[in-house]
């Protein structure tokens, strides 16, 4: 661990990147499980759990995948804005990030991520049902072990790779020693910092 008393806002804003990698890069990294924000069709704001899949620091990008059919999607469509929040709770940091969601059209782009991706979570994409979708009981809502096989029915279809890039970056680390908070606004160019009171 660094001496964070001392750590610069350029060491802070690696060290942030550095966490955000570990979600893709570590087994059971804290930064792997995102809490997201949209904006509900009804206005409302809606959060849910995502997994992080890739992280891209020179492009500004955090990206996760979705069922084509949930209601994020169709949040994201009417409003892009999007604002994701990770913690470690061992460490005691605190990662939100602010952004534009985009829906992934490049179609060699979704083939290699659906191709590199655990059967297990693919299963997810071949449920019959959009997700939300009342049922009768939780079993309703699965694909039975020999329907899942079916090659013509893969559930590609419903696979949605999302991007989000980032416009902001706020890292909140909790110390005896004094709580330390700084902001970082992102842009094609780089980034502006500053440190603020947590």
């Amino acid at each position: 661990m660094s001496d964070t008393a001392s750590e610069s806002l350029t060491e802070t804003y690696d060290r942030l990147w550095s966490c955000l990698e570990s979600g893709v890069n570590v087994q059971r990294s804290p930064f792997t499980m995102l809490q997201a924000a949209t904006l509900g069709v009804d206005g409302a704001p809606k959060v849910r759990t995502i997994v992080l899949r890739q992280v891209s620091r020179a492009d500004r990008v955090l990206s996760f995948h979705t069922d084509a059919r949930s209601e994020k999607v169709a949040e994201l469509r009417r409003d892009p804005r999007i604002a994701l929040v990770a913690n470690d709770l061992d460490a005691l940091v605190q990662i939100r990030a602010e952004g534009v969601a985009s829906i992934c059209d490049d179609e060699a782009q979704r083939r290699a991520i659906w191709q590199s991706s655990r059967p297990h979570t693919l299963l997810l994409y071949r449920a019959p049902l959009p997700p939300g979708t009342p049922v009768a009981s939780p079993e309703a809502a699965h694909v039975a072990a020999s329907e899942g096989a079916a090659p013509t029915d893969d559930g590609y279809e419903n696979f949605c790779l999302l991007h989000v890039t980032v416009k902001r970056l706020d890292w909140l680390e909790l110390a005896r020693a004094g709580h330390r908070r700084a902001v970082f606004d992102l842009h094609e160019s780089g980034y502006e910092s500053r440190w603020i009171a947590p």
